[in-house]
This record gives structure tokens, sequence and C-alpha cells, in this order.
């Protein structure tokens, strides 16, 4: 008999990739952006979205405003974006995944992503 060994099938729809040392993200519930910053740390970016960690709980489907700065952009990058999922961490923090209303264009997610 032949084993048959399958590789992981990658479904997403963008590539994920850590952010550079330099990337900050705030994190605002809502669309005014008027609220405290629930970001404590940013894990991952893609062009469609981000998973970070948030220190207040949200729900599903609720939206957020991400800024998102680091070194060298002339401004900060503003998106609206949806939670997609939300796991509590031991220590009382949330991890989320946060679909972006709208794509990141290419060269900004070069510039916020660290190379492979």
């Amino acid at each position: 008999m032949q084993a048959t060994i399958q590789k992981q099938i990658n479904r997403r729809r963008s590539e994920r990739r850590k952010p550079r040392r330099t990337v900050k993200i705030e994190c605002r519930k809502g669309s005014l952006g008027l609220g405290a910053n629930l970001s404590s740390e940013l894990l991952d970016v893609s062009d469609t979205g981000a998973r970070l960690i948030i220190v207040d709980e949200l729900a599903r489907l609720d939206e957020v405003e991400l800024i998102i700065n680091g070194y060298g952009m002339n401004r900060p990058i503003k998106r609206m974006a949806s939670v997609r999922w939300i796991v509590k961490m031991e220590d009382g923090r949330f991890c989320i995944g946060a679909e972006f209303q709208k794509r990141l264009e290419y060269r900004d997610w070069q510039n916020l992503a660290s190379p492979n």
C-alpha cells in the first residue's frame, strides 16, 4: 500500500504576513473612531484583513475602525473592518480576525508586511 500524503490547502483569499516591527495599529469600536484604543498587538496582516489582540471584548460582526501606521508612511491608513471571529485568551485579552471593508493597496501592504 502506498501512503498518500496530502498537503494542507490554504483556503485564504490573501497571503498573511507578520507586520514589520515599526508597524503600530489602533482599533476603535464603531465607525466614528471616538472610542478608546482597544488594540494591544498586531499579529499578522493581509490586504483583506488583520489578526490582532485587543483588551476588551467585541462581538462577531461588530464594526471597528483600524488605524495602521509605520515607519516611512506619509500618513496612517484608516480602514473600516468587521470582526469575523473572536477568541478569549487565557490572560483575559481577546484575539480577533478583522476583515477590511476595502482592500489595502498592494504597495501599502508591502510596506506593512515583513518580507518572508
